[in-house]
């Protein structure tokens, strides 16, 4: 499959799927009367700022041991000699002192024709009798002789040449004096791309280096022994036994293998969990730590059980530069971490303390609930809840309660609960039919929160997007960033104006019979027809007036089409380039989210160099529909509003927006404007390009005219996805007879209106 087309498309089809469906905390009491969610425990953070030492921002290698962290920096080149080196630190955990290990040299003699290079350690292990190991490679560059001088020559740096390089293993002693040395540049040797990802010494002293797509086993002394052919290796675990496993991937995703040296070949195979991250030595109860998005797990030999130890966001841990994981003797959990920020980098210590739930301060807690917590919301509540000394927001991720065999059975736990009454404090309504419950009045109209906050004004945003998701004047909902789904194609075919009814749809596709796939690939049946309803939901279903329009003749049209498009498409077998297709005149529209100026380009230059956006075919002629990927409500059980909107107005503020917001339009229209406002400059080095399958397109300044018709575009969306499983189900349900030739379409229209009534007007 393509992969920018299945990014585009795919990713469309299945924020399809999500919309189709339906404890702990930290630090803090509860108001809950549900005293079941509240635990014995907690892991309570002390998070300190990492002491660097002075005239160092940037640490690389880092361990700990029982009473000490380890760790290397990097040294600017102190004239005259031009090259960079390492250099080792220890910090001892009880005053967080930190020291340069004072005989620590990189004990090499530069070559005498070099310009440049520099000796790194990748890797450095602390063994039991407490010797560091390091693996070092050294590399230095010799430039052109051609009389420029100029630093800033690129050119120049890229012609430069390798002049020596080596790879060692050394052993230190506990203040950086070197025990031993092995050269192993023979792993290296011809690989202009080797890199140490993975690096640790067993009980016998075998060394174990992972690099690029091999682990290389070597004795005490350096010597080959064998060597092991994976995919990737991230992970050299060093076992209670003293042996040594490491992480792969397998048919079935990660897998955790032993190494067995007697045998010279790999040992026993685990299957890891899925969504692992990162594997981490254990201690005496568990043979080895993993985490997830969700925490930190350790397994448990004699069960062979996995245990959930903590959840991240319960302790306050940012996930983006989580580094070293130590399970200390007293039952803390030692953590390291580097977080990014407009401003640069900040590395941060952690201690974890097992607390009494009892002894913790009194807060108010905020209950959230979602489904598949978004990566940049997942920071901002982290953030919101270490700078709150009188508030908590407590999460709970539904997605958590998934299984192999349902993976949207969290969400239908979350529907359930909020249909008994179970509602939170702040709602996640991505992927919920967020309708149903503003008609049930359990969600707050936000326009009032937003006139009456001091530092926002309807006119800071996109005020088109907005209105898409109004309820009868009111917004229920607010969201950082949002796309357009939209089919868009040549005017020359499809009509130079926006926008479009079923009729009109129908006209342009029988009047470019040799369109074969007209509306590209991927396109099936019950896709189009779920891709519509959702859509265009507004179309079908009042929810006010407990109303549905399932018998309309646009909706049994719709149903008549779909019916000759095919019931499945096999992506790994019947995928062909999708420029291949628009090119030979087989395909005439694309179905997109429009988000980005780049997809504005990519597809202009696909279609021949012009585009319209048509939208999706919808009875008012105006089907662009909005979509979103976090949007969040105020219930009207919160139990504290004030607090709640300055959680939640976070995504609307600019900097958090230009800061998070990558690929989507910024909700902040001053965010919106900056990047507008970059694409249209003209600039010495361009653009970039995109392409893919053969396909590449040279990405230059917007025009005004460009910028014209994308702001048409935004200013043009009146509606937003809904969603609802229950109804689809409905749907799905019953076209089955019209599609395999039992019912007509007018029958299967009237069965759906006829369901479809009773289940809208039972829930109005």
């Amino acid at each position: 499959m393509s992969k920018i087309y299945s990014r585009r498309l795919f990713s469309l089809v299945l924020a399809i799927l999500l919309l189709t469906m339906a404890t702990l905390s930290i630090g803090c009491k509860s108001d809950s009367d549900d005293d079941s969610v509240l635990p014995d425990f907690v892991y309570l953070p002390d998070i300190l700022p990492f002491p660097m030492p002075d005239g160092i921002d940037w640490i690389n290698s880092v361990t700990a041991t029982e009473d000490s962290i380890f760790f290397t920096a990097s040294a600017a080149p102190v004239n005259p000699s031009p090259f960079h080196y390492s250099s080792i630190y220890k910090m001892d955990l009880t005053d967080l002192t930190t020291q340069v290990l004072p005989n620590y040299s990189v004990a090499a003699d530069f070559p005498a024709n070099a310009d440049d290079g520099n000796v790194q350690i990748y890797s450095l292990y602390i063994d039991n009798d407490g010797n560091i190991w390091v693996a070092e490679r050294g590399e230095f560059y010799s430039y052109p002789d051609d009389g420029n001088d100029d630093e800033e020559d690129w050119e120049r740096w890229n012609r430069r040449t390798l002049v020596e390089d080596f790879t060692r293993v050394r052993k230190l002693d506990s203040l950086g004096a070197e025990i031993s040395s092995h050269d192993i540049s023979h792993v290296s040797s011809g690989n202009d791309w080797f890199y140490i990802s993975a690096f640790t010494i067993d009980d016998d002293n075998n060394i174990y280096v992972g690099a690029n797509s091999a682990i290389y086993v070597l004795s005490s002394e350096g010597l080959p022994l064998f060597t092991l052919d994976v995919m990737w290796v991230d992970s050299l675990i060093k076992m209670q036994d003293g042996s040594i496993a490491y992480t792969d991937w397998g048919d079935k995703g990660r897998v955790f293998m032993s190494i067995d040296v007697a045998g010279r070949k790999s040992g026993e195979t685990m299957q890891l969990p899925n969504n692992v991250n990162s594997v981490y030595s254990g201690n005496d109860e568990y043979s080895y730590l993993f985490t997830d998005y969700i925490g930190l797990y350790g397994f448990e030999a004699e069960s062979e059980e996995s245990v959930l130890l903590l959840k991240w966001i319960d302790s306050d841990i940012l996930l983006d530069g989580l580094g070293s994981i130590t399970l200390l003797s007293d039952g803390r959990v030692l953590l390291t971490s580097q977080i990014w920020n407009n401003t640069g980098s900040q590395h941060e210590l952690i201690f974890l303390t097992k607390t009494p739930y009892s002894e913790l301060p009194e807060k108010t807690v905020l209950s959230l609930a979602t489904f598949n917590l978004d990566w940049a919301v997942r920071g901002a509540i982290v953030r919101f809840n270490r700078a709150s000394a009188t508030h908590r927001i407590h999460v709970t991720d539904y997605a958590e309660f998934g299984t192999d065999e349902d993976w949207q059975a969290g969400l239908t736990r979350l529907s359930a609960e909020i249909i008994a009454g179970k509602v939170p404090d702040i709602l996640d309504v991505s992927n919920l039919p967020f309708s149903q419950y503003a008609a049930k009045d359990l969600l707050l109209d936000l326009y009032p929160l937003i006139d009456s906050d001091p530092g926002l004004n309807r006119s800071d945003f996109m005020e088109s997007a907005l209105r898409a998701t109004e309820i009868d004047n009111k917004l229920y909902k607010i969201f950082p960033q949002f796309s357009i789904a939209t089919f868009l194609g040549n005017p020359l075919v499809v009509g130079d104006y926006p926008g479009w009814n079923m009729e009109e749809f129908m006209a342009v596709l029988s009047a470019n019979p040799d369109a074969d796939i007209p509306l590209g690939q991927g396109i099936t049946k019950l896709t189009l027809l779920q891709i519509l309803f959702m859509f265009n939901m507004s179309d079908y279903i009042n929810w006010e007036e407990g109303k549905v329009f399932f018998d309309s003749a646009e909706f049994i049209a719709l149903l008549e089409y779909a019916n000759t498009l095919p019931e499945e498409f096999d992506w790994g077998n019947d995928y062909r380039p999708e420029h291949e297709l628009i090119t030979s005149g087989q395909q005439i529209l694309t179905l997109t989210a429009y988000n980005s100026f780049q997809d504005f380009q990519m597809y202009r230059a696909m279609f021949g160099g012009e585009i319209v956006f048509k939208g999706l075919p919808a009875e008012n002629r105006n089907g662009f529909s909005l979509m979103t990927q976090s949007s969040f409500a105020i219930t009207s059980k919160c139990k504290d509003v004030d607090v709640a909107w300055e959680f939640i107005r976070t995504f609307l503020n600019e900097d958090w927006q230009k800061e998070n917001i990558h690929w989507g339009i910024p909700m902040n229209r001053h965010a919106f404007e900056k990047q507008l406002n970059e694409a249209m400059e003209e600039n010495e080095y361009g653009h970039g390009s995109m392409g893919w399958n053969g396909f590449t397109v040279e990405l230059e300044a917007l025009t005004q005219a460009d910028a014209d018709q994308i702001m048409a575009l935004i200013n043009s969306v009146s509606g937003s996805v809904g969603q609802d499983e229950a109804l689809w189900n409905i749907i799905s349900e019953s076209v089955a007879s019209f599609f395999n030739g039992q019912s007509s379409a007018q029958d299967v229209a009237r069965i759906i209106q006829n369901r479809a009534s009773t289940y809208v007007s039972e829930r109005s």
